[in-house]
């Protein structure tokens, strides 16, 4: 039997990834592309090229899409708002099948992705109950329960993203956990040195002296360990694992942990209570993965269905 072979895109707010994966979760010819700001036509016409490169070399026989916002797998539209505004309230997962040649689409939030990949061939490989974030342009949350991710009344369970975290922005409203991602906090110093920085070029210039990128950075560490102590409160987890790009950084959980000591403080009632920091060290690529075993499970329900039939 040929063995069966899945395209896999993951879209975020700055570059798309892409891949194609087996049964096993290993994945041939990674690349990416930047997330095209124009619209959603094209970015199908970007991801209709991967699959014309990928079509005349492989047999590709379906394609999972890791995205940002409310998936919704059922009618394959995504709620909510995200970083790439133009994919919500649209037939989606339709429009990517079109655009791959009539491929099976799936779609899956990308949080949800990260923590499947992880739940699979990551750190989380031995936790049942656990917990996931992803640091990007956003914070990007999963909650796992005897391995099975959660998603909740509104298909937000985990979205941590949105908590209210920090002060009142210039307009009234609340400032919230992403507001502090490297990636915030770099447009933040953009703007008051009239400069254009990335969230890597913030780390950069913190590690060179410069005292405002080293301010900025501080309060990353101290609102996502402040946004870990949250979460363990509220889930309990045996671990939350840390990914996106900064997860590179091999002190990130160190540094995280210790703002984690400043909050849970001795002589605090609640300092008992300590989260369990782990760095993914998948090389960012767990959405892939974790996209790729949502399609997995998807075809495998659909085969025994076929066989009870």
């Amino acid at each position: 039997m040929e063995e069966q072979i899945y395209l896999l895109f993951d879209i975020g707010g700055t570059s798309v990834k892409y891949a194609a994966g087996d049964g096993a979760g290993q994945l041939w010819d990674p690349g990416s592309f930047k997330t095209p700001e124009s619209g959603i036509e094209e970015l199908l016409a970007r991801m209709a090229e991967v699959y014309r490169r990928f079509e005349g070399r492989r047999n590709i026989c379906g394609a999972a899409v890791s995205c940002p916002g409310a998936v919704d797998g059922t009618s394959g539209v995504i709620h909510g708002s995200s970083a790439v505004p133009y994919i919500h309230e649209i037939p989606f997962r339709d429009m990517v099948s079109r655009a791959l040649g009539g491929l099976s689409v799936l779609i899956e939030n990308d949080a949800r992705c990260f923590a499947m990949g992880e739940m699979w061939l990551g750190e989380a490989a031995g936790a049942g109950h656990f917990s996931t974030i992803a640091i990007g342009s956003g914070i990007g949350g999963a909650m796992v329960h005897d391995r099975q991710v959660l998603y909740g009344a509104n298909l937000c369970c985990g979205e941590v993203s949105n908590f209210p975290l920090g002060g009142q922005r210039p307009d009234g409203t609340r400032e919230v956990w992403s507001d502090y991602t490297p990636v915030n906090l770099a447009k933040r110093y953009s703007c008051q040195f009239d400069v254009e920085i990335n969230g890597k070029q913030l780390f950069e210039l913190a590690e060179q002296g410069d005292e405002t990128a080293a301010i900025y950075l501080d309060q990353f560490y101290y609102y996502t360990a402040l946004g870990c102590v949250l979460i363990q409160f509220s889930f309990d987890p045996e671990i939350i694992v840390l990914g996106g790009g900064v997860s590179e950084r091999e002190d990130l959980a160190r540094r995280i942990e210790e703002k984690v000591d400043d909050i849970l403080c001795p002589g605090q009632n609640f300092s008992f209570l300590k989260p369990k920091l782990v760095r993914s060290r998948n090389n960012n690529r767990s959405n892939l993965r974790g996209a790729l075993f949502a399609l997995l499970q998807r075809v495998e329900e659909e085969t025994n269905e076929g066989i009870s039939v």
